[in-house]
């Protein structure tokens, strides 16, 4: 009987612009090579984070997965929906994390998995139930951990606690070492002798070894460390065709893995490379000031202020849920609780990992909006007109909030910026981007604009076929260990030769660019004043709640040029009244800059694609934002003519942008409005 390997490929990066870069440099190569041999069986894990952020920029790597699926070649793992440590998290986060993950897996990929990826391999024995209660029976426990149990082969046991028992597979961290280096290196030797030693073991038909790694392995380590990822997929493609030939050697599925034996406790565990990342300063992630990985979640200063972070904000979602069960839930308002508790998800990820995450990261500290989406629950099953004033996102600065029974618009006084825009009736939303994390630091207090700054160029790759002959001339040596030498050990090492063949990456192209905005909302007014710089879309506005229904806001662009920006909602959608002010004695010129990040029927986008949302012609040829896969659609009317229309993609949105001549004569006023609305319907 052949030994049985399971291949288990990782995929994970955060819902921001860089899983784009990790998509071109690793996922869209590493799965061709996958599917070119279709003989042979993978496990697969992607995060729901990736997901949310890989269907919105190359579908078409999803459908390689659609694919894989449907012939029986690939198996799709659950987890955490962002990949936080169990170990470190509270249990109903874990519970949550799972479900969240489950969620998207379904709308997806229409998959239940029973096989859980356990984020970065750190054990407890508690988690038996909370991994059972969330739908699994096999998980992936490293070596060590098992060693330290008393298991020291790679045969699959079992553990229990209560009424729950998973099976746990061997996860052999030198295995995951020599299969990387054949796939950087294309030398395979050591992999395939490691292989032979225990397939001549006299237990081996019992025996499961897990190759569990992080799929940016094969293609985007080597990437940054400036190697072509090419050369990564075609060695990968060679060991493969090796392996088809091996009748010795046997690919299986984790779910169909039998346990051979029960243990009834293991020890507390740590992921060994983030110890090893501890104590060795030129290691990936590593931090220092801690002896190990329990050192660190006990000492560490972030860790500290975010759990207390995630505690006040899981409270919170907790009495949402309670009052919720005891009055009228309506549908509206389950699909905004689930989101919360998307967004609650989202904003922990990789927590309690190293080397990832802290004060004014993004993607934690925006766990905030939570608190919104959970409001929004909350006001859709009590749909009570009113105007009010609330820091809704618990960025700690009040927003201004209209709604009349159906419509919620919230505003920031900063900029009179629409920061969110949603139906309370149908779930729907048409302004507000929650999940994305654009690459700037979170400044609590103040509803800022993401501020952006330019980056080089790089070159990535336009092509993903594991062939090396277009790219002979990237071709040279380098001494052992090279740049990818802080992945390997000393001893895989010391039996290869000095130099090693590599292929370089072609020259960056030149330039900057400015990445992907996201989190900015709509009505934001970019202004210039007789030539002068562009002011800040957030500049502060001094605002009132006036009669009618009306919020207005003032901002002086200097001390005799007054902008009067009045917002009022109207029958299916908002209306954006705008007065300027000349009290000087001399002309004044205004270009004027208004963008708008919209996604209509944001839910249903994220599960279709950037590709749903098209802009097209509304009345009087004013722009349209349609989303193909609902329906639903949005409409931007100014009531004066444009100098110049842009839309482009971002993050989880479309940003359309107008432009504007103003000439005002001494003394003078000027008065235009801009009408926002939003229509459900079939396309």
């Amino acid at each position: 009987m052949s030994l049985q390997l399971a291949f288990v490929f990782h995929f994970n990066q955060h819902t921001n612009e860089y899983a784009e870069v990790a998509n071109r440099t690793c996922y869209r190569g590493l799965l061709n090579v996958l599917r070119a041999h279709p003989k042979l069986k993978f496990n697969l894990h992607l995060s729901g984070t990736l997901l949310r952020t890989l269907n919105w920029f190359d579908s078409g790597t999803l459908d390689l997965v659609r694919a894989g699926l449907a012939d029986g070649q690939f198996e799709l793992l659950g987890s955490t929906y962002a990949q936080n440590i169990p170990y470190v998290s509270h249990d109903w986060d874990n519970a949550q994390q799972i479900a969240a993950h489950r969620h998207v897996l379904k709308e997806l990929f229409d998959v239940e998995p029973t096989v859980f990826w356990n984020a970065e391999r750190c054990w407890r024995q508690s988690l038996v139930p909370v991994i059972g209660q969330g739908g699994y029976r096999v998980t992936l426990v490293e070596d060590h951990i098992l060693a330290a149990a008393g298991h020291t082969e790679p045969t699959p046991i079992n553990t229990q606690v209560d009424d729950h028992t998973l099976t746990l597979v061997y996860d052999d961290p030198i295995l995951r070492e020599r299969l990387n280096y054949a796939a950087w290196f294309g030398r395979r030797t050591q992999f395939f002798n490691y292989l032979e030693g225990f397939a001549e073991k006299p237990n081996a038909k019992n025996y499961v070894l897990a190759y569990a790694e992080d799929a940016e392995a094969l293609g985007l380590w080597p990437y940054e460390a400036g190697y072509l990822p090419h050369a990564t997929w075609a060695h990968l493609d060679k060991l493969l065709t090796e392996l088809e030939e091996r009748t010795e050697l046997a690919l299986v599925h984790l779910s169909t893995v039998k346990a051979r034996r029960t243990l009834e406790n293991l020890p507390d565990g740590a992921a060994r490379w983030m110890d090893v990342a501890l104590m060795r300063p030129d290691a990936p992630y590593h931090e220092d000031g801690y002896a190990n990985w329990f050192d660190f979640i006990n000492r560490s200063p972030k860790v500290e202020y975010f759990r207390k972070l995630y505690s006040v904000v899981r409270s919170n979602l907790q009495q949402v849920a309670i009052a919720r069960s005891n009055g009228l839930a309506t549908a509206a308002g389950d699909e905004f609780y689930r989101q919360a508790l998307e967004i609650y998800a989202s904003h922990q990820y990789e927590f309690g990992c190293i080397g990832v995450g802290g004060r004014g990261y993004w993607g934690w500290e925006n766990v905030r909006a939570a608190f919104l989406y959970g409001r929004l629950a909350e006001l859709a099953d009590d749909p009570q007109p009113r105007r009010w004033i609330e820091d809704l996102n618990g960025d700690g600065s009040d927003e201004q909030v209209l709604f009349d029974g159906r419509q919620l618009a919230l505003f920031t006084a900063y900029g009179a910026r629409l920061l969110g825009w949603f139906d309370l009736t149908s779930g729907k939303q048409w302004v507000g981007n929650p999940l994305a994390v654009p690459p700037a630091p979170f400044n609590n207090g103040g509803s800022e604009h993401p501020r952006l700054t330019h980056a080089p160029n790089r070159w990535l790759p336009e092509t993903f076929e594991a062939d090396l002959k277009p790219w002979k001339d990237y071709k040279q040596k380098e001494a052992r260990p090279t740049r990818m030498g802080k992945f390997l050990s000393p001893e895989l090492l010391a039996r290869e030769p000095d130099e090693l063949t590599v292929y370089v990456c072609p020259p960056a192209p030149g330039g900057l660019r400015l990445p992907l905005s996201a989190q900015t909302g709509a009505l934001n007014d970019w202004l210039k004043v007789d030539g002068g710089d562009e002011q800040p879309a957030d500049r502060f506005l001094d605002y009132r709640f006036e009669a009618d229904g009306v919020i207005s806001y003032l901002n002086a662009l200097t001390p005799d040029l007054i902008i009067d920006k009045r917002v009022r909602l109207m029958p299916s959608g908002l209306q954006v009244q705008y007065t300027v002010h000349n009290h000087s004695q001399r002309p004044r010129h205004i270009r004027w800059r208004m963008t708008h990040e919209v996604c209509p029927d944001y839910a249903a986008a994220l599960n279709a694609g950037s590709e749903c949302l098209q802009v097209m012609r509304g009345e009087e040829e004013s722009p349209l934002v349609l989303n193909t896969h609902s329906g639903a659609r949005l409409q931007i009317k100014p009531s004066r003519a444009w100098s110049a229309e842009t839309h482009r993609i971002v993050l989880l949105g479309l940003e359309l942008t107008l432009s504007f001549e103003l000439d005002l004569p001494a003394g003078d006023a000027e008065t235009f409005t801009l009408e926002l609305t939003a229509v459900e319907g079939e396309v």
